[in-house]
């Protein structure tokens, strides 16, 4: 088994997608010492909106870290054969998208170096304290999988199963950051933590298929077209997850008179072009469009276009639900009528920053530079990707 995989070589393309993550991470290191000596107020953050634009590129990590365990899933614990050649690919893809996200989380902190004492006195009630535990847990368990996948294999399916159940729990946890907070109106929903797991499951299915084809076409090694397809029908279906869950969030929050207010305001307001041009539009529609195409759908090119889409589309949702749900004025005492000298009934204002941008793409260079680097120096990917003879996916478009 060990025979069929390998490291893949030091060519003049590696080097410099290399060099590349490692100037996206010096910047991001700049832009987080920047931060640090002239405070969040040389950001765009306010008082108001005090999640920003490293916050989405964090949140979004995270969220597609879980859904990259797809592969291995499928093979673990759906006993899909033909993708147990990309377990291992996957849980390492897991760990290097976790460390990229975490890295902007903590350095986005007004304060990091009290993080520790943050971790010595704990709010148990607060979903940030529980995502400690979902976090490192999830993260060992990726480790447990892929050692067993290299070194004992009598323990992949124990190990894949633990990280299978855990990653549910913990991009539920992500979810629930927004969704239990009852003041705010745009987030407090019991559908929003369900949606970050179909979102969660979407675009780690594409990441994966655009990591899986730029990784064999640059390495030169053959991947078998029909793999493509099979993770292409997989990708249809979770977007129709995500739609569903879309449409019937709608459904009912306009069914009750109390979320009249804030759903107008989504769909009309201020954010509502990033709602309809970015989540609707971009995450779901357009790559549905390409995927159920007869030409494109069957397209290596197409499923690539289409991939994108869903990995812009993830950016974007995590963008409206962080800065919309905090630009929504406030409702501090929900049921109660309150009036004050301060942003009665007024929208939180946020324009991203330069500073904002890099220390996230830092963030994107770490999980780039971590993978590079594991392909590298770890034997993760097959020397070849085929399935078996005669095999076909059972729909096409």
């Amino acid at each position: 088994m060990i025979d069929e995989f390998a490291t893949v070589e030091g060519r003049p393309g590696y080097f410099k997608l290399l060099a590349l993550m490692g100037l996206l991470l010096l910047l991001g290191s700049a832009a987080f010492l920047y931060i640090e000596w002239h405070g969040h107020g040389s950001t765009g953050m306010t008082n108001t909106v005090v999640w920003g634009l490293p916050h989405v590129f964090a949140i979004s990590l995270l969220v597609m870290a879980s859904g990259s365990l797809n592969l291995g899933s499928m093979s673990t614990i759906f006993a899909v054969k033909n993708f147990k050649q990309f377990g291992r690919f996957s849980a390492f893809l897991a760990i290097a998208l976790l460390a990229g996200g975490l890295t902007v989380l903590t350095l986005d902190l007004g304060r990091p170096d009290r993080l520790l004492l943050v971790m010595m006195h704990m709010n148990f009630r607060s979903m940030f304290t529980w995502n400690v535990f979902l976090y490192s847990g999830f993260t060992l368990l990726c480790f447990l999988y892929l050692w067993s996948m290299f070194q004992y294999p009598k323990y992949t399916k124990a190990a894949g199963a633990a990280a299978f159940g855990w990653r549910f729990i913990l991009t539920t946890g992500t979810g629930s950051i927004f969704g239990v907070i009852h003041a705010r109106d745009v987030f407090h929903s019991a559908i929003t933590a369900p949606t970050f797991v179909a979102i969660s499951l979407t675009s780690g299915t594409a990441l994966s298929i655009l990591l899986l084809v730029t990784t064999f076409r640059m390495t030169g090694r053959f991947l078998d077209v029909r793999l493509v397809h099979a993770l292409r029908n997989t990708l249809i279906f979770f977007l129709l997850l995500v739609l569903y869950l879309l449409i019937v969030e709608k459904f009912t929050q306009f069914y009750s008179p109390a979320f009249y207010d804030v759903e107008q305001w989504i769909l009309t307001g201020s954010y509502a072009w990033l709602y309809w041009g970015g989540v609707v539009l971009l995450g779901v529609i357009a790559p549905l469009l390409v995927l159920f195409n007869h030409q494109w759908g069957n397209q290596i090119g197409g499923i690539l276009l289409a991939a994108s889409f869903v990995i812009a589309g993830l950016f974007l949702f995590v963008a409206f639900i962080l800065l919309a749900g905090q630009s929504y004025p406030f409702n501090m005492f929900p049921g109660y009528e309150l009036s004050s000298v301060f942003q009665d009934g007024q929208e939180g204002s946020y324009s991203p920053t330069l500073v904002e941008l890099l220390l996230g793409l830092g963030g994107v260079g770490v999980s780039g530079l971590l993978y590079l680097l594991g392909i590298r120096f770890f034997r993760l990917l097959p020397q070849k990707a085929t399935a078996p003879e005669g095999w076909d996916v059972a729909w096409h478009p």
